[in-house]
Protein backbone atom coordinates (compact mmCIF):
# COMPACT_ATOMS: atom_id res chain seq x y z
CA UNK A 1 0.00 0.00 0.00
CA UNK A 2 1.27 3.54 -1.00
CA UNK A 3 1.90 6.82 1.73
CA UNK A 4 -0.98 8.32 -0.29
CA UNK A 5 -4.85 9.85 -0.68
CA UNK A 6 -6.83 9.15 -3.89
CA UNK A 7 -8.93 12.58 -4.53
CA UNK A 8 -12.36 12.08 -6.95
CA UNK A 9 -12.99 15.04 -8.49
CA UNK A 10 -16.82 15.68 -8.75
CA UNK A 11 -15.70 19.28 -8.81
CA UNK A 12 -12.92 20.70 -9.93
CA UNK A 13 -12.06 23.55 -8.23
CA UNK A 14 -12.79 22.11 -4.61
CA UNK A 15 -10.59 18.88 -5.59
CA UNK A 16 -7.43 20.66 -6.77
CA UNK A 17 -7.69 23.02 -3.84
CA UNK A 18 -7.39 20.39 -0.97
CA UNK A 19 -5.06 19.03 -3.32
CA UNK A 20 -2.81 21.85 -2.54
CA UNK A 21 -3.68 21.40 0.50
CA UNK A 22 -2.78 18.24 1.52
CA UNK A 23 0.67 18.83 -0.66
CA UNK A 24 1.18 21.96 1.68
CA UNK A 25 1.51 19.92 3.95
CA UNK A 26 3.58 17.23 2.61
CA UNK A 27 1.03 14.52 2.29
CA UNK A 28 0.96 12.92 -1.26
CA UNK A 29 -2.31 12.67 -3.23
CA UNK A 30 -3.31 11.64 -6.44
CA UNK A 31 -6.27 12.61 -8.47
CA UNK A 32 -8.58 10.40 -10.01
CA UNK A 33 -11.71 11.45 -12.24
CA UNK A 34 -15.42 11.29 -10.88
CA UNK A 35 -15.83 8.46 -13.55
CA UNK A 36 -13.26 6.38 -11.62
CA UNK A 37 -14.50 2.93 -10.66
CA UNK A 38 -13.60 0.77 -7.61
CA UNK A 39 -10.62 -1.09 -9.76
CA UNK A 40 -8.97 2.49 -10.93
CA UNK A 41 -9.41 3.50 -7.58
CA UNK A 42 -8.24 0.68 -6.16
CA UNK A 43 -4.58 -0.05 -8.62
CA UNK A 44 -3.42 3.16 -7.08
CA UNK A 45 -3.06 0.99 -3.80
CA UNK A 46 -3.90 3.89 -1.77
CA UNK A 47 -4.61 4.28 2.06
CA UNK A 48 -8.40 6.27 1.78
CA UNK A 49 -10.30 8.13 -0.45
CA UNK A 50 -11.35 11.94 -0.55
CA UNK A 51 -14.38 12.73 -2.33
CA UNK A 52 -14.26 16.63 -3.41
CA UNK A 53 -17.24 18.03 -4.81
CA UNK A 54 -18.56 21.44 -5.34
CA UNK A 55 -20.66 24.02 -2.53
CA UNK A 56 -23.94 23.87 -5.00
CA UNK A 57 -26.37 22.23 -2.64
CA UNK A 58 -27.03 19.10 -5.13
CA UNK A 59 -25.59 15.88 -5.38
CA UNK A 60 -22.33 15.35 -7.17
CA UNK A 61 -22.23 12.96 -9.62
CA UNK A 62 -20.24 10.00 -9.11
CA UNK A 63 -21.51 7.34 -10.89
CA UNK A 64 -19.13 4.94 -9.39
CA UNK A 65 -19.68 6.10 -5.76
CA UNK A 66 -21.41 2.23 -4.71
CA UNK A 67 -18.61 0.09 -5.90
CA UNK A 68 -16.07 2.86 -4.24
CA UNK A 69 -17.90 2.09 -1.09
CA UNK A 70 -17.35 -1.84 -1.50
CA UNK A 71 -12.92 -1.21 -1.66
CA UNK A 72 -12.81 -1.11 2.37
CA UNK A 73 -10.53 2.03 2.39
CA UNK A 74 -11.66 4.67 4.13
CA UNK A 75 -13.72 7.02 2.36
CA UNK A 76 -14.60 11.27 2.92
CA UNK A 77 -17.12 12.91 0.95
CA UNK A 78 -16.88 17.05 1.24
CA UNK A 79 -19.73 19.81 -0.34
CA UNK A 80 -21.76 17.68 -2.79
CA UNK A 81 -20.06 14.57 -2.62
CA UNK A 82 -21.54 14.16 0.61
CA UNK A 83 -25.08 14.73 -0.75
CA UNK A 84 -24.43 11.76 -3.17
CA UNK A 85 -22.55 9.90 -0.39
CA UNK A 86 -26.13 10.83 1.79
CA UNK A 87 -28.28 9.03 -0.96
CA UNK A 88 -25.77 6.09 -1.28
CA UNK A 89 -26.75 5.43 2.47
CA UNK A 90 -30.25 5.68 2.15
CA UNK A 91 -30.80 9.06 3.64
CA UNK A 92 -32.66 11.71 2.41
CA UNK A 93 -31.86 15.67 1.87
CA UNK A 94 -33.58 18.59 3.26
CA UNK A 95 -34.29 21.73 1.59
CA UNK A 96 -31.70 24.17 0.27
CA UNK A 97 -31.23 27.07 2.50
CA UNK A 98 -32.76 30.44 0.91
CA UNK A 99 -29.57 32.20 1.05
CA UNK A 100 -25.24 31.33 1.91
CA UNK A 101 -24.68 32.23 5.18
CA UNK A 102 -22.63 31.22 8.40
CA UNK A 103 -23.79 28.65 10.27
CA UNK A 104 -22.39 27.71 13.92
CA UNK A 105 -21.75 23.85 13.20
CA UNK A 106 -20.90 21.47 16.35
CA UNK A 107 -18.85 18.54 16.02
CA UNK A 108 -19.24 15.64 17.75
CA UNK A 109 -18.91 11.63 17.87
CA UNK A 110 -15.48 11.14 15.36
CA UNK A 111 -12.57 12.01 17.80
CA UNK A 112 -10.00 11.45 15.45
CA UNK A 113 -11.38 12.89 12.76
CA UNK A 114 -12.39 16.03 14.82
CA UNK A 115 -8.94 16.32 17.04
CA UNK A 116 -8.23 19.96 17.90
CA UNK A 117 -11.17 21.17 16.20
CA UNK A 118 -14.45 22.83 18.51
CA UNK A 119 -17.54 24.07 17.48
CA UNK A 120 -17.16 27.17 15.03
CA UNK A 121 -18.85 29.27 12.92
CA UNK A 122 -18.52 28.35 8.37
CA UNK A 123 -19.86 29.85 5.43
CA UNK A 124 -21.64 27.95 3.42
CA UNK A 125 -22.86 28.89 0.29
CA UNK A 126 -25.65 26.08 0.08
CA UNK A 127 -26.45 24.37 3.32
CA UNK A 128 -28.80 21.69 2.80
CA UNK A 129 -29.18 19.38 5.73
CA UNK A 130 -29.63 15.75 5.29
CA UNK A 131 -32.07 13.10 7.49
CA UNK A 132 -30.18 10.12 8.48
CA UNK A 133 -30.91 6.92 7.53
CA UNK A 134 -30.29 4.25 10.60
CA UNK A 135 -27.39 3.36 8.51
CA UNK A 136 -25.63 6.64 9.78
CA UNK A 137 -25.05 8.31 12.53
CA UNK A 138 -24.75 12.59 13.04
CA UNK A 139 -21.11 13.84 13.67
CA UNK A 140 -22.11 17.45 12.37
CA UNK A 141 -24.66 19.30 13.11
CA UNK A 142 -26.69 22.79 13.02
CA UNK A 143 -29.00 24.46 14.49
CA UNK A 144 -31.44 23.25 12.14
CA UNK A 145 -30.33 20.00 11.09
CA UNK A 146 -27.56 17.91 10.43
CA UNK A 147 -24.33 18.51 8.10
CA UNK A 148 -21.96 15.58 8.83
CA UNK A 149 -22.63 11.86 9.34
CA UNK A 150 -20.99 8.45 9.67
CA UNK A 151 -21.87 5.02 8.14
CA UNK A 152 -21.92 3.04 10.86
CA UNK A 153 -19.34 0.71 12.02
CA UNK A 154 -17.58 1.83 8.87
CA UNK A 155 -14.76 4.45 8.30
CA UNK A 156 -17.10 6.34 5.95
CA UNK A 157 -17.66 9.97 6.84
CA UNK A 158 -20.08 12.46 4.99
CA UNK A 159 -19.65 16.60 5.54
CA UNK A 160 -21.39 18.77 3.90
CA UNK A 161 -19.54 21.75 3.61
CA UNK A 162 -16.17 22.32 1.86
CA UNK A 163 -12.65 23.63 4.00
CA UNK A 164 -12.71 27.76 3.35
CA UNK A 165 -9.34 29.34 2.01
CA UNK A 166 -6.83 30.26 4.63
CA UNK A 167 -8.80 28.33 7.28
CA UNK A 168 -7.17 26.23 9.55
CA UNK A 169 -9.94 24.21 10.93
CA UNK A 170 -10.08 22.74 7.26
CA UNK A 171 -6.46 21.72 6.80
CA UNK A 172 -6.92 20.22 10.18
CA UNK A 173 -9.76 18.43 9.52
CA UNK A 174 -8.09 17.24 5.99
CA UNK A 175 -5.17 16.25 7.96
CA UNK A 176 -6.95 13.99 10.77
CA UNK A 177 -8.52 12.23 8.02
CA UNK A 178 -5.50 11.50 6.33
CA UNK A 179 -3.29 10.67 9.23
CA UNK A 180 -5.49 9.59 12.26
CA UNK A 181 -8.31 8.12 9.77
CA UNK A 182 -6.07 6.35 6.86
CA UNK A 183 -2.30 6.57 8.83
CA UNK A 184 -0.91 8.75 6.06
CA UNK A 185 2.45 9.93 7.03
CA UNK A 186 4.00 13.49 5.89
CA UNK A 187 6.77 12.48 3.23
CA UNK A 188 6.00 14.44 0.69
CA UNK A 189 8.40 17.02 -0.71
CA UNK A 190 9.13 18.71 -3.52
CA UNK A 191 12.68 17.46 -2.98
CA UNK A 192 11.72 13.83 -2.60
CA UNK A 193 9.44 14.22 -5.86
CA UNK A 194 13.62 15.75 -7.64
CA UNK A 195 15.27 12.79 -6.04
CA UNK A 196 13.38 10.42 -7.56
CA UNK A 197 12.98 12.05 -10.97
CA UNK A 198 16.63 12.10 -10.99
CA UNK A 199 16.83 8.52 -10.11
CA UNK A 200 14.64 7.15 -12.68
CA UNK A 201 16.33 9.37 -15.45
CA UNK A 202 19.62 7.54 -14.43
CA UNK A 203 17.91 4.09 -14.39
CA UNK A 204 16.59 4.77 -17.66
CA UNK A 205 19.91 5.78 -18.91
CA UNK A 206 22.53 3.21 -17.87
CA UNK A 207 25.96 3.17 -18.90
CA UNK A 208 26.52 5.20 -22.35
CA UNK A 209 23.11 5.27 -23.16
CA UNK A 210 21.44 9.53 -23.96
CA UNK A 211 18.61 11.06 -23.48
CA UNK A 212 16.62 13.77 -25.61
CA UNK A 213 14.42 16.46 -24.09
CA UNK A 214 12.78 18.84 -26.45
CA UNK A 215 13.05 22.08 -24.72
CA UNK A 216 10.53 25.73 -25.44
CA UNK A 217 11.95 27.95 -22.94
CA UNK A 218 8.89 27.34 -20.60
CA UNK A 219 9.53 26.01 -16.99
CA UNK A 220 8.46 22.91 -17.62
CA UNK A 221 11.11 21.30 -20.13
CA UNK A 222 12.77 24.24 -18.36
CA UNK A 223 13.32 21.51 -15.21
CA UNK A 224 13.06 18.72 -17.22
CA UNK A 225 16.63 19.69 -19.06
CA UNK A 226 17.78 20.56 -15.46
CA UNK A 227 17.43 17.53 -13.77
CA UNK A 228 18.50 15.34 -16.61
CA UNK A 229 21.74 17.52 -16.63
CA UNK A 230 22.08 16.85 -13.20
CA UNK A 231 21.42 13.08 -13.51
CA UNK A 232 23.47 11.81 -16.30
CA UNK A 233 25.48 15.15 -17.58
CA UNK A 234 26.21 15.89 -21.18
CA UNK A 235 24.47 12.59 -22.07
CA UNK A 236 21.26 14.71 -22.09
CA UNK A 237 20.71 15.93 -25.43
CA UNK A 238 18.70 19.05 -25.31
CA UNK A 239 16.84 20.18 -28.82
CA UNK A 240 15.03 23.81 -29.51
CA UNK A 241 12.78 23.96 -32.38
CA UNK A 242 12.86 26.68 -34.12
CA UNK A 243 9.33 26.51 -35.85
CA UNK A 244 9.38 30.13 -37.30
CA UNK A 245 6.69 30.76 -34.62
CA UNK A 246 8.24 32.32 -31.93
CA UNK A 247 8.19 35.96 -30.74
CA UNK A 248 10.84 38.33 -30.99
CA UNK A 249 14.24 37.53 -30.10
CA UNK A 250 12.73 34.20 -28.43
CA UNK A 251 14.80 31.17 -29.93
CA UNK A 252 18.01 33.18 -29.28
CA UNK A 253 17.17 33.85 -26.04
CA UNK A 254 16.32 30.20 -25.00
CA UNK A 255 19.97 29.09 -26.83
CA UNK A 256 21.53 31.53 -24.70
CA UNK A 257 19.89 30.98 -21.54
CA UNK A 258 20.12 27.17 -22.18
CA UNK A 259 23.44 26.53 -23.38
CA UNK A 260 25.58 29.41 -22.20
CA UNK A 261 24.22 30.16 -19.01
CA UNK A 262 23.11 27.22 -17.51
CA UNK A 263 25.95 24.81 -19.71
CA UNK A 264 23.46 22.04 -21.07
CA UNK A 265 23.93 20.53 -24.26
CA UNK A 266 21.60 21.87 -26.84
CA UNK A 267 20.88 22.08 -30.59
CA UNK A 268 18.63 24.56 -31.67
CA UNK A 269 17.46 22.72 -35.55
CA UNK A 270 15.58 25.37 -37.91
CA UNK A 271 12.14 24.01 -39.08
CA UNK A 272 10.16 27.09 -39.54
CA UNK A 273 10.07 26.89 -43.81
CA UNK A 274 8.87 23.25 -43.66
CA UNK A 275 6.53 24.33 -40.87
CA UNK A 276 5.18 28.00 -42.30
CA UNK A 277 4.92 25.63 -45.40
CA UNK A 278 2.30 23.16 -43.76
CA UNK A 279 -0.08 26.16 -42.39
CA UNK A 280 -0.06 28.32 -45.70
CA UNK A 281 -3.85 28.79 -45.96
CA UNK A 282 -5.25 27.39 -42.78
CA UNK A 283 -7.23 29.50 -41.00
CA UNK A 284 -8.63 27.19 -38.36
CA UNK A 285 -6.84 27.63 -34.93
CA UNK A 286 -7.32 24.60 -34.04
CA UNK A 287 -6.46 23.10 -37.41
CA UNK A 288 -3.21 24.80 -37.09
CA UNK A 289 -2.54 22.92 -33.83
CA UNK A 290 -2.98 20.13 -34.54
CA UNK A 291 -0.70 20.81 -37.92
CA UNK A 292 2.18 22.25 -35.68
CA UNK A 293 1.98 19.48 -33.20
CA UNK A 294 1.74 16.91 -35.62
CA UNK A 295 4.90 17.93 -37.28
CA UNK A 296 7.31 18.69 -34.14
CA UNK A 297 6.70 15.22 -33.63
CA UNK A 298 7.83 13.97 -36.72
CA UNK A 299 11.00 16.41 -36.55
CA UNK A 300 11.75 15.16 -32.80
CA UNK A 301 11.84 11.81 -34.24
CA UNK A 302 13.82 12.52 -37.49
CA UNK A 303 16.05 13.92 -34.89
CA UNK A 304 16.10 11.00 -33.11
CA UNK A 305 17.08 8.41 -35.88
CA UNK A 306 19.82 10.76 -36.25
CA UNK A 307 21.28 9.81 -32.90
CA UNK A 308 21.81 6.00 -32.02
CA UNK A 309 22.27 6.50 -28.93
CA UNK A 310 19.58 8.34 -27.53
CA UNK A 311 17.60 5.33 -25.62
CA UNK A 312 14.87 8.01 -23.85
CA UNK A 313 12.43 10.70 -24.18
CA UNK A 314 12.42 13.28 -21.18
CA UNK A 315 8.87 15.11 -21.14
CA UNK A 316 7.67 18.08 -19.39
CA UNK A 317 4.66 16.96 -18.73
CA UNK A 318 2.81 18.42 -15.35
CA UNK A 319 -0.36 17.00 -13.63
CA UNK A 320 -2.22 19.91 -14.85
CA UNK A 321 -1.89 18.21 -18.16
CA UNK A 322 -2.63 15.25 -17.02
CA UNK A 323 -5.94 16.62 -15.35
CA UNK A 324 -6.71 18.71 -18.37
CA UNK A 325 -5.83 17.06 -21.68
CA UNK A 326 -5.51 13.60 -23.09
CA UNK A 327 -1.84 12.19 -22.30
CA UNK A 328 0.77 12.75 -24.86
CA UNK A 329 2.36 10.37 -27.09
CA UNK A 330 5.92 9.32 -26.61
CA UNK A 331 8.50 9.26 -29.49
CA UNK A 332 7.55 5.66 -31.02
CA UNK A 333 10.11 3.02 -29.52
CA UNK A 334 11.15 5.19 -26.75
CA UNK A 335 10.67 4.65 -23.35
CA UNK A 336 9.44 8.47 -21.92
CA UNK A 337 10.03 9.65 -18.44
CA UNK A 338 8.26 12.58 -16.83
CA UNK A 339 10.18 14.15 -14.05
CA UNK A 340 7.54 16.83 -13.29
CA UNK A 341 4.61 14.30 -14.15
CA UNK A 342 3.30 14.19 -10.06
CA UNK A 343 3.58 18.18 -9.48
CA UNK A 344 1.16 20.93 -10.17
CA UNK A 345 2.05 24.00 -12.35
CA UNK A 346 2.92 26.20 -9.08
CA UNK A 347 5.08 23.18 -7.86
CA UNK A 348 6.93 23.13 -10.96
CA UNK A 349 7.83 26.99 -11.22
CA UNK A 350 9.00 26.24 -7.06
CA UNK A 351 11.06 23.33 -7.79
CA UNK A 352 13.01 26.28 -10.61
CA UNK A 353 13.33 28.29 -7.79
CA UNK A 354 14.78 25.42 -6.25
CA UNK A 355 17.32 24.60 -8.97
CA UNK A 356 18.30 28.12 -9.50
CA UNK A 357 16.84 28.59 -12.76
CA UNK A 358 16.76 32.11 -14.62
CA UNK A 359 13.42 34.38 -13.65
CA UNK A 360 12.77 34.77 -17.29
CA UNK A 361 12.22 30.89 -17.63
CA UNK A 362 10.46 30.25 -13.98
CA UNK A 363 7.85 33.19 -14.77
CA UNK A 364 7.23 33.09 -18.70
CA UNK A 365 4.25 33.26 -19.96
CA UNK A 366 1.78 30.70 -21.32
CA UNK A 367 2.58 30.36 -24.86
CA UNK A 368 0.83 27.92 -27.12
CA UNK A 369 3.03 24.78 -28.87
CA UNK A 370 1.55 26.11 -32.71
CA UNK A 371 3.13 29.98 -31.35
CA UNK A 372 2.45 32.89 -33.04
CA UNK A 373 0.11 30.86 -35.56
CA UNK A 374 -2.65 30.51 -32.78
CA UNK A 375 -2.61 34.78 -32.09
CA UNK A 376 -3.07 35.56 -35.79
CA UNK A 377 -6.93 35.39 -36.51
CA UNK A 378 -6.62 34.07 -40.79
CA UNK A 379 -3.68 32.60 -42.63
CA UNK A 380 -0.38 33.23 -41.47
CA UNK A 381 2.16 34.61 -43.60
CA UNK A 382 5.52 35.89 -43.20
CA UNK A 383 4.45 39.08 -43.22
CA UNK A 384 1.90 38.70 -40.50
CA UNK A 385 4.55 37.33 -38.48
CA UNK A 386 6.75 39.45 -39.15
CA UNK A 387 3.85 42.66 -38.13
CA UNK A 388 2.56 40.22 -35.21
CA UNK A 389 6.10 39.97 -33.55
CA UNK A 390 6.95 43.42 -33.78
CA UNK A 391 3.62 44.39 -31.97
CA UNK A 392 3.81 41.98 -29.34
CA UNK A 393 7.59 42.80 -28.76
CA UNK A 394 6.35 46.35 -27.95
CA UNK A 395 3.18 45.91 -25.88
CA UNK A 396 5.46 43.32 -23.76
CA UNK A 397 7.91 45.74 -23.25
CA UNK A 398 6.09 48.60 -22.33
CA UNK A 399 4.42 46.44 -19.82
CA UNK A 400 7.30 44.91 -18.04
CA UNK A 401 9.07 49.03 -18.05
CA UNK A 402 5.65 49.99 -16.40
CA UNK A 403 5.85 46.95 -13.71
CA UNK A 404 2.47 45.95 -14.60
CA UNK A 405 4.05 42.38 -15.27
CA UNK A 406 3.77 41.28 -11.66
CA UNK A 407 0.32 41.05 -11.56
CA UNK A 408 -0.51 39.36 -14.88
CA UNK A 409 -0.95 36.23 -15.82
CA UNK A 410 -0.62 37.11 -19.68
CA UNK A 411 0.19 39.80 -21.74
CA UNK A 412 0.13 39.66 -25.52
CA UNK A 413 -0.82 40.84 -28.73
CA UNK A 414 -3.37 39.13 -31.66
CA UNK A 415 -3.36 39.98 -35.49
CA UNK A 416 -6.68 40.13 -37.35
CA UNK A 417 -7.12 41.19 -41.21
CA UNK A 418 -8.96 44.09 -41.65
CA UNK A 419 -12.94 43.56 -41.05
CA UNK A 420 -13.91 46.54 -43.07
CA UNK A 421 -14.85 45.45 -46.35
CA UNK A 422 -12.07 46.43 -49.16
CA UNK A 423 -10.13 47.84 -46.23
CA UNK A 424 -6.22 47.49 -46.12
CA UNK A 425 -4.03 46.70 -43.31
CA UNK A 426 -4.21 44.43 -40.43
CA UNK A 427 -5.48 45.16 -36.77
CA UNK A 428 -3.69 44.45 -33.63
CA UNK A 429 -5.64 43.70 -30.35
CA UNK A 430 -3.85 43.84 -26.82
CA UNK A 431 -4.80 41.11 -24.25
CA UNK A 432 -3.87 41.43 -21.05
CA UNK A 433 -5.39 39.46 -18.33
CA UNK A 434 -5.22 38.75 -14.26
CA UNK A 435 -6.45 35.59 -12.75
CA UNK A 436 -9.46 36.32 -10.08
CA UNK A 437 -10.90 33.20 -8.43
CA UNK A 438 -8.41 30.48 -9.87
CA UNK A 439 -10.33 29.79 -12.63
CA UNK A 440 -11.60 32.90 -14.41
CA UNK A 441 -9.07 35.47 -16.18
CA UNK A 442 -10.41 38.99 -16.11
CA UNK A 443 -8.98 41.54 -18.57
CA UNK A 444 -6.49 44.08 -16.58
CA UNK A 445 -7.57 47.70 -16.52
CA UNK A 446 -4.09 48.48 -17.64
CA UNK A 447 -3.05 52.48 -17.17
CA UNK A 448 -4.49 54.89 -20.31
CA UNK A 449 -1.51 56.08 -20.92
CA UNK A 450 0.25 53.13 -21.04
CA UNK A 451 -2.13 51.95 -23.72
CA UNK A 452 -1.65 55.20 -25.58
CA UNK A 453 2.06 54.72 -25.96
CA UNK A 454 1.78 51.35 -27.07
CA UNK A 455 -0.38 52.12 -29.98
CA UNK A 456 1.12 55.81 -30.63
CA UNK A 457 4.13 53.15 -31.27
CA UNK A 458 2.14 50.21 -33.12
CA UNK A 459 1.27 52.67 -35.89
CA UNK A 460 4.53 54.76 -35.82
CA UNK A 461 6.81 51.58 -36.71
CA UNK A 462 4.55 49.29 -38.27
CA UNK A 463 2.01 51.00 -41.36
CA UNK A 464 0.85 48.07 -42.25
CA UNK A 465 -1.45 48.18 -38.76
CA UNK A 466 -4.33 50.37 -39.33
CA UNK A 467 -5.95 49.88 -35.66
CA UNK A 468 -5.10 48.78 -32.03
CA UNK A 469 -7.97 47.92 -29.68
CA UNK A 470 -7.79 46.32 -26.94
CA UNK A 471 -9.52 42.99 -25.51
CA UNK A 472 -11.81 43.33 -22.50
CA UNK A 473 -13.77 40.11 -22.83
CA UNK A 474 -13.38 37.38 -19.86
CA UNK A 475 -12.41 34.23 -19.83
CA UNK A 476 -13.16 30.76 -18.19
CA UNK A 477 -10.74 28.00 -17.71
CA UNK A 478 -8.03 30.41 -18.58
CA UNK A 479 -5.15 28.20 -18.22
CA UNK A 480 -6.55 26.46 -21.77
CA UNK A 481 -8.05 29.09 -23.26
CA UNK A 482 -5.51 32.03 -22.78
CA UNK A 483 -2.88 30.11 -24.28
CA UNK A 484 -4.17 32.22 -27.13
Amino acid sequence: MRDMIILIEADSKACRSMARKLRSEHLDCRILPATATAADVLAQEARGILLAGADAGEPAAIPGLGEILTTGLPVMAMGDAALSLALQLGCSLGDKAEQPGVFPVHFEGAEDLFAGLTANERYIPACRCVALSAACHPIAQVENGVLGFRAAGKSVYGLAFLPENNDPDGTQLLLNYCMNVCGCTQWWSRQAVVERAREAIQAACPDEAEALCAISGGVDSGVCAVLGNQAIGHRLRCLLIDTGLLRKGEGEEVLRLYRDQLGLNVEMVDASEEILSALQGIVSIRAKERIVHDLLQEIIQRQVQQLPGVKVMLQGTNYNDILDAPASQPTEGLPLVEPVRELFKDEVRRVGEDLLLPESIIRRQPFPGSGLASRILSDVTEEKLAILREADAIFRQEIEAAGQHKRLWQYYATLADNPVPMGEGYVIILRAVQVIDGNVAIASRLPHDLLERVTEQILATLPAVCRVLYDFTPSQSYARNETR
